[in-house]
């Protein structure tokens, strides 16, 4: 009977990759979607495609990140609120990833009120930072200071680093099946 009153689709899980400008965050989040899990293509520039999870539940996000779109905390909530009403049409259940910075930025705050306004706002089962670190350019100044970190893991934000550099390695994949796993529900 839920469902009936709602108008849109209830926010799952969150996931953010965090990093300075140019770290190498909407690479990942583009290979992300082209594991077979999520779709299996990776989508050329320009917004990203909701893509199905479930017959239930699919996966939005952005690949760009609001600090460097120059938005406000209030246009990145509500770019997050009209995903869940667009995706309520065929979906009871949304999943969302974007790329986001550490530090505050243009209007933005930093990662930890990033992290405390989607869970007053949205209440998600669960939200993951996954900061890049090393970056793609083998720089680690993306990385969360310990009182970030501290802060993120008092709201129950779960917290991993991932080694983003650019490789042809055929290992360069599993940072792309880390992010992948967070939305796979088998």
């Amino acid at each position: 009977m839920e469902q009936a009153t709602r108008s849109r689709a209830h926010l799952e899980r969150i996931l953010l990759v965090c990093g300075l400008p140019n770290a190498g965050k909407s690479r990942l989040i583009r290979y992300m979607f082209g594991d077979a899990r999520l779709g299996g293509d990776v989508p050329p520039v320009g917004p990203l495609p909701r893509r199905a999870l479930s017959r239930e539940r699919c996966l939005a996000g952005r690949a760009t990140s609001p600090h460097e779109a120059g938005e406000t905390r209030a246009d990145f909530h509500k770019k997050i609120d009209d995903a869940c009403v667009n995706a309520w049409i065929h979906f009871w259940r949304i999943n969302y990833v974007s790329a986001i910075q550490p530090h505050p930025r243009n209007h933005m705050p930093g990662i930890v009120d990033v992290c405390a306004g989607l869970h007053t706002e949205f209440k998600p089962e669960r939200i993951r930072v996954v900061q890049l670190s090393p970056d793609q350019w083998g720089e680690t100044s993306s990385a969360l200071t310990d009182s970030e970190v501290d802060g993120l893991r008092a709201l129950d934000v779960e917290v991993l680093a991932i080694d983003a550099r650019r490789s042809s390695h055929s290992a360069e994949p599993g940072n792309i099946r880390i992010l992948a796993d967070y939305f796979d529900f088998s």
